[in-house]
């Protein structure tokens, strides 16, 4: 049986991501080198990526929420008596 050549990806992603995934990884008793092969043969064997790239309703909802508080101005202060003196403004809402 010939051996096959490797051919090295790089990428970069999160480190916190990158934590997660190995974590669940290996319950499932897979490493990410084997997880990204079956990964890369899932769009070999299909043509497409092996999952829709849809939003969940939960990351809609979150990028809604966003989006609709940008423009709300932001009140920055400096400290606590900052903070005392905006909540008794009578001319704040």
């Amino acid at each position: 049986m010939a051996v096959k050549e490797k051919k090295r990806i790089q990428v970069q992603i999160d480190k916190e991501l990158a934590n997660d995934t190995e974590q669940v990884l290996d319950k499932l008793g897979l490493t990410p080198t084997t997880a990204i092969n079956m990964f890369y043969k899932r769009i070999v064997a299909t043509g497409s990526l092996p999952f829709q790239p849809t939003l969940t309703p939960g990351e809609k909802a979150t990028l809604h929420f966003f989006k609709q508080a940008q423009d709300i101005p932001v009140t920055k202060f400096k400290n606590a008596h900052d903070v005392k003196d905006w909540l008794n403004d009578s001319n704040e809402d």
